[in-house]
């Protein structure tokens, strides 16, 4: 069987190296467009803080070790388009111009998603950055350790830009977030986007919430951001506004897309054509209290569902439908993590729940320094069986949200919790963990 893989990071290698390393008979390639494979994006904004020093870090494998392990990579290849009928690829080999085509008997789109710019005026200036590559982080902590570089301007208040607005924090910087909705951080409760808020006011940022950019301005460089609230004086911005799933070269009627281009797939990354797969930035995923395909961007994600797409080629698939998007992050010295559903979620899917706040100790107060953690669980309102969990403190947190997705996973409910046999010490927890003590207090 020929196998092609389009993309070569986390879900396009993952899935070829479970091809050559299960089927010795398989003849994968993997066409990607740039020179990185498999690299950590996750680390790039503590690369910019300097948090670490060396990039080379952050790249997992190298495209030799790959080509070793029988995998035919080639680099530098663009795929303009996909003739689904034909089961053709069209190509252009990125150093030399030559375009060439290539057959498949089935193909695993894995090609990601490209940073989302909105069409700013002035977003051509020297010192506009988006952060999705390896070049990118290069080139931003670059821009950031230029002493004449002052003042940093994050668009978005989302994961990404609020590690970034850490990273020049750290550098010494001022920084302006500007998010036009209502909080940052959305993607939480709004208890849990205030104490960010808070966090990051308490370290010099300067929130511009609600407040919509309309242009970047100066001649040459950056000079400056206009708002539909005003101007500021700004050296540098970093535009961290969501991604767009890399599909535009793939469209027939045979396959299904969502609003925002990201290929419809099934538990077994199968798309809507037999002969298709799709995995990682570009595809959907099962998501298992909500029951439909759905957008969640992680790395996460993507290694598993690479994972799940060659498993389905060599016949021994099962379906990955139990995504819950649980997701964890730092944001100067506060820690947050969340898994399964919101509140805000619950509503808005129509789905009836109870909710139950709580604030401890994150381990005993007789042992120094212990932190408060404020845990929160979402729960059926007639079954109590739990559906999501947020959690925030200082230190010892954002860990404990694998306890909650595990539970959520097998569908405890919150008493079933409440008395999960889980570890004690001292120094890490008390006799009723923080998990604990909020299943137990859900009426």
């Amino acid at each position: 069987m020929k196998i092609i893989v389009i993309g070569g990071n986390a879900a396009g290698m993952s899935a070829a190296s479970r091809l050559v390393r299960k089927n010795k008979e398989m003849q994968v390639t993997v066409y990607e467009k740039t020179n990185e494979v498999s690299y950590g994006a996750c680390g790039m904004p503590y690369y910019i803080a300097g948090f670490n020093d060396n990039i080379d870090l952050m790249r997992i494998r190298t495209p030799e070790e790959f080509r070793k392990s029988g995998i035919n990579l080639l680099l530098q290849h663009e795929v303009i388009s996909v003739d689904v009928d034909e089961k053709t690829i069209k190509l252009r080999d990125l150093n030399s111009g030559t375009e060439f085509t290539d057959n498949y008997d089935k193909l695993i789109v894995a090609s990601g998603s490209s940073s989302i710019m909105p069409p700013f005026p002035g977003r051509e200036l020297a010192n506009v950055f988006t952060l999705k590559t390896l070049d990118e982080a290069e080139n931003i902590r670059t821009a950031v350790l230029n002493d004449d570089v002052k003042t940093v301007a994050i668009i978005g208040g989302g994961y990404i830009g609020l590690e970034l607005a850490e990273a020049c924090i750290v550098r010494g910087k001022k920084v302006h977030v500007f998010e036009a909705m209502h909080h940052l951080l959305n993607g939480f409760d709004e208890e849990f986007c205030l104490e960010v808020e808070s966090e990051l006011n308490s370290h010099g940022a300067i929130l511009h919430l609600e407040e919509k950019v309309e242009s970047i301005l100066g001649a040459n460089k950056v000079e400056g951001i206009c708002t539909n609230k005003g101007n500021y004086n700004v050296d540098l911005v970093v535009v961290a506004v969501g991604v767009r799933p890399n599909t535009g070269f793939i469209n027939h009627e045979s396959l299904k897309k969502e609003r925002n281009g990201a290929l419809t797939v099934d538990g077994l990354m199968q798309t809507t054509n037999p002969d298709i797969l799709a995995a990682g930035d570009c595809a959907t995923v099962m998501h298992k209290i909500l029951k439909k395909p759905v957008y969640i961007p992680l790395g996460t994600n993507a290694n598993k569902q690479g994972r799940f797409a060659a498993d389905t080629l060599l016949g021994t698939g099962r379906p990955l439908d139990n995504t819950l998007g649980t997701a964890m992050l730092r944001c100067m010295n506060l820690e947050l993590a969340k898994t399964g559903i919101t509140e805000k979620e619950a509503n808005s899917a129509g789905i009836s729940v109870k909710t139950v706040t709580v604030k401890t100790r994150s381990h005993a107060r007789y042992y120094p320094d212990p932190q408060e953690l404020t845990i929160k669980l979402c729960y059926d309102a007639e079954s109590r069986v739990l559906l999501g969990g947020q959690l925030m403190g200082k230190k010892e947190c954002a860990l404990r949200v694998n306890v909650l997705a595990c539970a959520i996973d097998r569908e405890m409910t919150v008493d079933e919790l409440g008395r999960l046999d889980l570890g004690y010490a001292p120094p890490f927890a008390s006799v009723w963990d923080a998990v604990h003590i909020a299943a137990n207090a859900a009426k």
